[in-house]
């Protein structure tokens, strides 16, 4: 089970690549549709396929993924921290990210250093496997001294 909790924080971390990746791509198609067609609109640029996946996977695939590393986590009894936490970011993200397009421009900024902290969440629940042991358990114990 811990090497799916594993595999499922670096699958949180590839789908946060993913999205910045593909607002990216719906931004420079945006930009590139305006610099051809000066006199265009807004209303006449055509179908953003980079926004479309970057809402879907964000607002549905992540939080879906994060609900199903907490359920992992609970039931193998380790790595609950880390899974909440990783839930809490992705609840977050959507929160920010709607509010970045509804409310104010700036939330959507911390959409953005969100994404870093749910990228790293997840990296270091990965890293960690669900693992309770302190982070340098292989280091050698000094030799308890004899008196």
């Amino acid at each position: 089970m811990h090497t799916i909790y594993k595999y499922i924080a670096h699958l949180i971390a590839l789908l946060v690549v993913v999205q910045a990746a593909v607002v990216v791509w719906g931004m420079a198609a945006e930009i590139k549709y305006q610099l051809n067609n000066p006199t265009a609109t807004l209303d006449s640029v055509p179908f953003p396929a980079g926004a479309m996946v970057h809402g879907m996977v964000g607002m549905y695939v992540i939080p879906i993924v994060a609900l199903v590393l907490v359920a992992l986590s609970l039931a193998m009894r380790d790595g609950r921290k880390w899974a909440l936490l990783i839930l809490l970011a992705a609840i977050l993200q959507v929160a920010l990210g709607i509010g970045g397009v509804a409310l104010s421009e700036y939330l959507g900024l911390l959409h953005g250093i969100n994404a870093f902290v749910l990228l790293g969440l997840a990296e270091y629940a990965a890293w960690r496997g669900g693992s309770h042991q302190p982070l340098h358990a292989d280091a050698p114990r000094a030799a308890a001294s004899v008196s």
